[in-house]
């Protein structure tokens, strides 16, 4: 076996440790924690987040900075790696795909690497944090990025190797459209006006009061995915 063979099973593997239960209940969480419209809110709560907190002639740009990063990432997955790689999901993979638990009948398309939904999540989250800067909102959008890349592997429709490289491209594309914002910012240094030392607000000036409403609506559709789950199989 070689070494680039050895990683594929041990890739394989992992995916089946992570992949699937026998719990209908952690099923109908993970159909629901990858619907688009439970996550209304929460795009909606990092809007408002957005407006209150940038600097008026820049809201527009950081808008335009996160449909970018969302662009980036699907299509670098899509249109880019998917084709170039030709790799097959669990769910089409021939070694292990009557192993693979699947809920509801969802396999996805025919080539999974990498996750443009871990691209997405960490994409987004790396532009969040740099744009707020405070450990908690940090803590709590990263792990979120975490559990949406994870339970694609769950669902069965992506290795773990294609998170991890999805997560790690979408941080670099979050991170990059970041630094555009900086680079347009600094223009007329009117990022420097927005660090305050106030206990009120984070290091880049963003009001802990909105980050915590954010948060709130965060946690609070996580309630209704775990209760929406009890009802949904």
């Amino acid at each position: 076996m070689t070494e680039a063979q050895g990683l594929i099973e041990t890739d394989r593997l992992a995916t089946l440790s992570v992949n699937g239960s026998d719990s209908l209940f952690w099923d109908g969480v993970a159909n629901l924690f990858t619907s688009v419209i439970v996550w209304v809110p929460l795009a909606l709560a990092a809007i408002l987040l957005i407006i209150r907190n940038v600097n008026p002639k820049r809201v527009l740009f950081v808008l335009l900075m996160v449909a970018l990063t969302i662009l980036l990432c699907d299509q670098l997955s899509s249109s880019v790696f998917k084709p170039l790689f030709h790799r097959l999901r669990p769910t089409r993979d021939p070694f292990i795909l009557n192993m693979v638990d699947t809920v509801n009948g969802y396999r996805g398309g025919l080539y999974g690497f990498f996750s443009g939904h871990a691209a997405n999540s960490f994409g987004l989250a790396a532009l969040f944090i740099w744009l707020v800067r405070d450990r908690l909102f940090s803590l709590f959008v990263g792990t979120w990025a975490i559990i949406n890349a994870l339970i694609r592997t769950y669902l069965g429709v992506h290795f773990i190797g294609d998170i991890l490289v999805g997560a790690i491209a979408g941080s670099l594309i979050g991170s990059f459209t970041y630094w555009l914002y900086l680079l347009v910012s600094r223009k007329d240094r009117d990022y420097l006006s927005v660090h305050r030392s106030s206990l009120l607000y984070t290091k880049s000036g963003f009001m802990r009061n909105d980050v915590f409403i954010f948060l709130c609506v965060l946690f609070g559709t996580y309630s209704v995915i775990l209760i929406g789950a009890c009802f949904v199989n």
